[in-house]
């Protein structure tokens, strides 16, 4: 018998570390409070312990179900990753594979009238259910209200199971008859931090429960209406005792009486009960493929990242669609290469990402570890630092399958023809063990056109995949014949996506695996029926002579499990505005004020040379010159320290804030553009205020992809007409280099043990 328990040892997440080149430590949680608690296992006797959950924040309260679904460890899981912060109820194997939500992703809103929650404290009822505490992060003293849910049925709260159909809802039902608030209102009923259910079909339950009392200027009073609706009323800190409730009658009885200067909270009964059928390990059954295991790498297999769980396929991902005219109504319809071309569609490649920890400054195994200020992070600190862990192309169907690393949290993004994200981020992290597999339906959109969220990541639970794969006649529409050619030796079952036959067709040593690079060949296309897709090729390789790679030369091309790409922005995207194209351009006048005082309509003049010399880089137009001109297009791509924020580049603030718009006054100096503020003063002229560039939110929302490519993506602007026409002045392996470094968050630095890397 092995025992599960949460602890911040991080036991395997510290020697992936070590793997990486990387100090050894146990990172922080992505709120960056304490050390991040994972779910471990351990022999009887506390040896042979192992780490088999790698959130970036904590994962608590595990059990082993002994009914549903049982063997398996369910837990609560704080889900932290960007702009998601909720604990829902997740599945695992006691070896680590098969991670799964249960339950609870969009049933937050149910606390009392509809305020968020949470689902904690949980532990499973005599008939298979599970009980859990239900609170806010805070506000409710540690406490909340006890519910039931139905886990089996349901995956929210009005949500089934994809094959109980339209099975109504709730989910959740009140465990007591007395009303509870958990929205950190008083709760005159008070409150619940624990409870355990008995297994001897009394339905009775041990509770760790207060009862509520209130503070009206300065007097304690109990929590009756007088009270209570008292505007000078405020709910002291409660004393919870141990009760023990029966749920038949709605009584209860007093266990252990609270005690002043003591919180009696945890209980459980020590009671016969059924053990939990035995989940033997993967690696005990055979189950894992040895040749990944010597890689320490798993296998993601998607089926079609096009299957938002919506019966009806249009040909889009989120906002990119295929040509109308081409009439996709489903992704077999993507598969023939007569049907479609690969421009045709939208989703090319993805990109695999993990998380970077943070350390603690004050981790006494570390020397000097690092204290970071927001400015080593990006324009949203809660993104964290984030690292690429490598490149995959999709195949014409959507399917993926492909090697990732081992032992590390990761989320998927889906790219377009240029590698640039479509869609939102993925703000879920999951895990894969060395030799076994990870297999996904598709994609999801949380808002699903304002109709509720359809099931995603819980296996019983999803509808069948979109993608019915290989027909009966062993070949995909209008493909090479498998074994006709040397480029396609593929040989499938019916049903099998694209990936999978590719993939399976070949031997592990050449199974398809993660490029630093992003790489497309067409492996495909018949040529005798149509002509072959072009190849793609963004390399790093490729970075003009001198920019430093945020990639080792091995990994790019030879990718291994411990490879990562860690983009910072002074060495890798500022290096690109500061290095000389050595051609002959066109060199700027003198400067000149905006016409109508108008601060986006800079004059742009220049005067051709041809002497194959001078200073050809971003920043021979994009400067001040100390303050002696305007900077074109007033943006300022220097150096120089930021106005506001001076641990950033001047280039860094200027691209990503807000900025006032300048001219050069009668002194021949620059100069805000201002009004007056009626008080005698001026004030900043806020018609003379320009947009920010880029943002955080990814390349295809920022503007400074459309203009240095031509093209109108997501910023919600347009292209200005008459305006210097910069598409042919950074190559495809710098956009590319911008592009996903924008996509990752734009932080400063995703390294935080880099000497540059601003600290307090």
């Amino acid at each position: 018998g092995r025992i599960v328990f949460s602890s911040n040892r991080q036991r395997q997440s510290r020697e992936m570390l070590i793997n990486e080149g990387k100090p050894r430590f146990s990172a922080l949680d992505e709120d960056e409070g304490v050390q991040a608690l994972v779910l471990h296992v351990m022999d009887s006797d506390g040896t042979n312990i192992r780490q088999i959950s790698f959130n970036q924040s904590h994962d608590l309260y595990p059990q082993v179900f002994t009914g549903f679904k049982g063997g398996k460890i369910v837990f609560s899981r704080w889900d932290n990753a960007g702009g998601n912060d909720e604990i829902n109820l997740y599945t695992v194997n006691p070896d680590g594979s098969d991670m799964q939500i249960l339950y609870g992703s969009q049933s937050h809103n149910t606390g009392t009238g509809g305020a968020e929650i949470h689902f904690t404290n949980l532990r499973e009822t005599e008939n298979g259910d599970l009980m859990v505490i239900t609170r806010p992060f805070d506000g409710t003293f540690d406490g909340g209200k006890i519910e039931i849910i139905s886990v089996d049925r349901f995956v929210d709260i009005n949500k089934a199971l994809w094959s109980l159909g339209n099975m109504p809802g709730p989910a959740q039902r009140d465990a007591t008859i007395s009303n509870v608030a958990n929205d950190g209102s008083i709760s005159a009923n008070g409150r619940y931090a624990t409870a355990f259910p008995l297994w001897d079909g009394s339905n009775r339950v041990l509770v760790s429960k207060s009862t509520c009392q209130v503070d009206v200027n300065g007097v304690i009073r109990p929590c009756i209406d007088e009270y209570v609706n008292d505007p000078a009323a405020v709910e002291v800190s409660p004393a919870y005792s141990i009760w023990i409730y029966d749920m038949d009658v709605d009584t209860q009885k007093p266990i252990v009486l609270a005690e002043a200067g003591r919180v009696i909270t945890d209980v459980i009964a020590l009671e016969n009960r059924t053990r939990a059928p035995v989940i033997f390990d993967k690696s005990l059954l055979g189950e894992l493929d040895p040749g990944w295991e010597s890689e320490v790498v798993g296998v993601v297999n998607i089926k079609s990242v096009y299957d938002m769980s919506d019966p009806v396929f249009n040909g889009c991902f989120f906002t990119e669609c295929a040509p109308v005219g081409l009439g996709i109504t489903s992704v077999q319809d993507f598969a023939d290469p007569v049907n479609s071309a690969a421009a045709d569609r939208p989703a090319r490649f993805v990109r695999f990402i993990r998380s970077v920890g943070i350390p603690d400054p004050n981790d006494p195994t570390l020397v000097n570890p690092p204290d970071l200020e927001n400015e080593a992070f990006g324009p949203q600190r809660n993104r964290g630092m984030r690292e690429i862990v490598g490149y995959a192309p999709v195949e014409p169907d959507g399917s993926v399958k492909v090697k990732v690393p081992a032992y590390v949290p990761l989320a998927v993004e889906v790219l377009d023809g240029e590698g640039r994200r479509i869609g939102p981020s993925h703000e879920n992290w999951f895990q894969v063990q060395p030799g076994d597999m990870l297999t996904c339906v598709g994609c999801h959109d949380v808002n699903n056109g304002g109709s509720p969220p359809e099931i995603h990541a819980r296996s019983d639970g999803e509808a069948p995949s979109l993608n019915s794969g290989l027909p009966a006649t062993g070949i995909f529409d209008n493909t090479l014949v498998p074994g006709s050619m040397p480029a396609s030796p593929y040989m499938g079952t019916p049903g099998q996506t694209m990936a999978e036959v590719r993939f399976d067709s070949l031997a592990v040593a050449s199974q398809p695996k993660l490029s630093a690079d992003l790489i497309f060949r067409d492996y495909w296309t018949d040529p005798g029926l149509s002509t072959p897709d072009p190849d793609i090729d963004y390399l790093y390789a490729d970075l003009n002579p001198g920019m430093p790679r945020p990639t080792n030369t091995f990994c790019a091309p030879n990718w291994l499990y411990n490879c990562r790409v860690a983009i910072n922005y002074p060495p890798h995207i500022h290096a690109i505005f500061q290095f000389d194209r050595g051609v002959d351009t066109f060199t700027p006048q003198a400067p000149l004020n905006p016409p109508n005082n108008d601060p986006t309509n800079t004059p742009l003049v220049f005067l051709a040379v041809t002497d194959g010399v001078g200073d050809d880089t971003c920043i021979s137009c994009h400067t001040t010159l100390a303050g002696a001109r305007l900077p074109y297009g007033q943006l300022d791509l220097t150096t120089d320290p930021a106005q506001v924020q001076n641990d950033r580049y001047r280039s860094y603030q200027q691209m990503f804030n807000t900025r006032q718009g300048q001219f050069i006054n009668g002194g021949g100096m620059l100069e805000q553009f201002t009004v007056p503020d009626g008080n005698g003063g001026t004030i900043p002229d806020p018609a003379a205020a320009i947009a920010p560039i880029m943002t955080s939110a990814g390349a295809r929302s920022s503007f400074f992809i459309e203009k240095m490519t031509g093209t109108e993506l997501d910023a919600g602007r347009a292209l200005p007409v008459g305006s210097v026409d910069h598409s042919a002045m950074l190559t495809g392996a710098e956009l590319k280099l911008i592009s996903e470094w924008l996509d990752l968050g734009a932080q400063n630095f995703n390294n935080p043990f880099d000497p540059a890397a601003p600290q307090n």
